[in-house]
């Protein structure tokens, strides 16, 4: 027969293990969140003056801005944008202090292309870095 001061032990030790994996999963909640916030801080503040830059930029020989008339003018170069699964979207990456390259991501078919400038925050200048690009910032 078994003493009860060995199931009561026992008993303890389970507990302490299930406290031990709530332990576990909280601590790797915590950490998820964690990197959620840093990537949602990096994408919304480091990102947003690049972005804005190109975006706010009025299209070569018209008033309306590369961020509102990028669709229509890819459309009108022949291009047919695929608004279905994956959808058009502005991004940015640091490739050295203050430089980065803002890129307009589009699918044609199942094909991902891009439309990029280079964007020197502490300048000001940015380069249009493929025809497409340079035809929407400036005429040729």
């Amino acid at each position: 027969m078994v003493d009860a001061p060995y199931i009561e032990a026992e008993q303890a030790e389970d507990k302490r293990g299930g406290r031990r994996t709530v332990l576990y999963i909280a601590i790797g909640i915590v950490a998820i969140l964690l990197i959620a916030v840093f990537g949602w801080y990096q994408f919304e503040h480091r990102t947003k003056a690049p972005i804005d830059t190109v975006k706010t930029h009025a299209m070569y020989g018209t008033d309306i801005t590369i961020g509102e008339g990028i669709l229509d003018f890819l459309g009108e170069s022949g291009i047919k944008v695929v608004n279905e699964g994956f959808k058009p979207m502005w991004g940015a990456e640091e490739k050295d202090s203050g430089v980065w390259v803002v890129s307009y991501v589009f699918e044609v078919g199942r094909q991902s292309n891009r439309l990029s400038w280079k964007v020197d925050t502490r300048t000001g200048r940015v380069t249009p870095l493929d025809n497409l690009a340079q035809v929407l910032w400036e005429e040729k």
